[in-house]
């Protein structure tokens, strides 16, 4: 070849710096599941009791019964004896996998190290992702269909406490109203959807210093948080919504297996068997369990060696949604949790 071409310097490779890598690896929304924590730990119980994946728990607690209805004293009276209910538990198992080869940054501009964190932060975030569209969802499906109103709003009698259009600048006031109303008398939780968050917003910022003042409604709520789920059904048929219930009442209780409940040993990990360990996952609060192995293996056909050795590695964790749980007194499809919204009309 002409013009010393052979001997042009190769393609310059750097390394993004941090913050242009933010981009790619923007965390993922976990706003809702923040919620969960305020019930977590409302009876750790009933994690010790799930001892391994495949053995049931379920909790036993008294239910209210209809009133007698008497106006006057009788000499003999008869009442009808009290009564309970059982509650299952049902644990969702999440788990993302990847696996490593030792070889496989022996020519690559990103060392072991930092493939393996790479691919360990994908495997978080997918989790964290899947765990919060989870939880959501499990809100939406668990939302009461009985409902007495209260306030300016609407029950529309099958799931949602619907708020007109023209109202919605106190929509988080006929919200409360709507729950004291059902005798929820306690701090409040909200999940919103995005548009519900403008709403928030918005109304949060007049106070006793604008024309109108609509700040004094936040009252009474402990949290409201954002999430990037879709909750009801906007744009269609609402304009904003979002799920709410007295706080402390509906919570996730997460569990990992007996022998995860340690450190991992990185020697044990290049033996056949591997090891099992635990880590903790902040942005959710709970443990994700950690099984890790090696094999020996040919990886040159993905940017390995011949003789190589593949790390393969999963992360994992447990959760059981809960709410708390109600007898039949209202209905058999009465729940702790309640489903708001801004009508489009």
């Amino acid at each position: 070849m002409a013009n010393f071409a052979p001997s042009d310097l190769v393609d310059g490779q750097a390394i993004f710096n941090e913050k242009h890598q933010s981009g790619e690896w923007r965390m993922p929304n976990s706003n809702a599941f923040k919620t969960a924590n305020t019930g977590m730990l409302a009876n750790p119980s009933l994690a010790g009791l799930h001892t391994r994946e495949d053995r049931a728990v379920t909790a036993k607690f008294p239910i209210r019964q209809t009133a007698t209805g008497g106006t006057a004293r009788t000499a003999l009276h008869t009442g009808a004896r009290g009564d309970s209910l059982s509650a299952a538990l049902t644990w969702a198992t999440f788990d993302e996998t990847f696996s490593i080869s030792i070889t496989q940054a022996d020519n690559n501009v990103l060392s072991f190290g930092e493939q393996f964190a790479s691919s360990q932060k994908n495997a978080v975030m997918n989790l964290i992702n899947r765990i919060d569209a989870w939880y959501v969802a499990e809100l939406v499906a668990a939302k009461t269909q009985v409902n007495i109103g209260g306030g300016f709003g609407v029950f529309n009698g099958a799931d949602d406490y619907n708020i007109l259009l023209a109202d919605r600048e106190f929509f988080f006031d006929n919200v409360k109203a709507m729950m004291e109303n059902n005798d929820y008398t306690g701090g409040l939780t909200g999940v919103l959807d995005s548009q519900a968050a403008v709403l928030k917003g918005q109304l949060a910022n007049q106070g006793g210093g604008n024309s109108t003042n609509t700040q004094f409604q936040f009252a009474g709520y402990d949290a409201l948080e954002t999430s990037s789920r879709t909750i009801l059904d906007v744009p269609t048929t609402y304009s904003a919504s979002g799920l709410f219930f007295e706080t402390g009442l509906v919570g996730v209780i997460p569990w990992i297996p007996q022998k995860n409940r340690k450190s991992i040993d990185p020697r044990k990990v290049m033996d056949n068997v591997g090891d099992f360990g635990q880590m903790m996952l902040p942005e959710l609060n709970i443990p994700l369990a950690i099984s890790a192995y090696a094999t020996r293996a040919d990886a040159s056909g993905s940017n390995g060696s011949v003789q190589d050795v593949v790390i393969q590695y999963e992360l994992s964790t447990d959760v059981a949604f809960s709410s708390a749980p109600l007898g039949t007194l209202r209905g058999a499809s009465d729940s702790v949790i309640y489903s708001a919204a801004v009508g489009i009309i």
